[in-house]
């Protein structure tokens, strides 16, 4: 169960605590714990585009991200994940706006852990949360992909209550080669 937290009147933040995590917006003190994560070449390897062996390159991304959460017309919500144990950063999910109208909007999601919390569980807690807290707004459909050969992501997805709804043969180019790519989508109350 996510509890959904309700911005306060000095701040507009969103947000959501589970179990073991929180996510919230990101925030200027996130350089150097997103730098540590995105400069890794095991966290990005099936993200390369997030890849950022510069810290001038987290600085960047960092400063769209935030620019992305004080838009009044959001498009994109990105969430740091920290454990609440130790208040240290674990990752991020994020979802963007892919298609709206008057029955709602259709999602896309994303999500990465660092490296050393790997198999405990914290990815499929906080997309959970994610999905919780586009589920309750105006979202009817997320929809992720992954590369077919990331087991560990596509088991996030199905303990989610992701479909697979098809594969993508040979789609992405990653790692000198052209690689298949699974689809996965889920609809509100499902």
């Amino acid at each position: 169960m996510t509890d959904i937290l309700e911005p306060t009147a000095n701040t507009h933040m969103i947000r959501l605590e589970t179990p073991r995590l929180v996510l919230r917006e990101h925030v200027p003190g996130d350089l150097m714990p997103l730098h540590a994560m995105l400069s890794d070449p095991a966290t990005t390897w099936y993200i390369p585009d997030l890849y950022h062996a510069d810290i001038a390159g987290t600085d960047a991304y960092l400063h769209a991200v935030m620019r992305d959460d004080e838009a009044s017309f959001r498009l994109r919500y990105n969430l740091m994940v920290v454990e609440r144990a130790t208040g240290e950063a674990a990752g991020s999910v994020g979802l963007h706006v892919i298609d709206g109208g008057e029955g709602g909007a259709h999602y896309g999601l994303g999500y990465f852990i660092r490296r050393d919390l790997w198999n405990r569980g914290y990815a499929t807690e906080a997309v959970a949360a994610a999905l919780d807290y586009c589920f309750a707004g105006d979202g009817f459909r997320v929809t992720a992909s992954c590369l077919a050969e990331n087991l560990g992501s596509r088991r996030v997805l199905e303990k989610c209550g992701f479909a697979q709804e098809g594969l993508l043969m040979r789609h992405t180019w990653h790692d000198g080669q052209w690689k298949d790519c699974a689809v996965y989508g889920r609809l509100r109350g499902q």
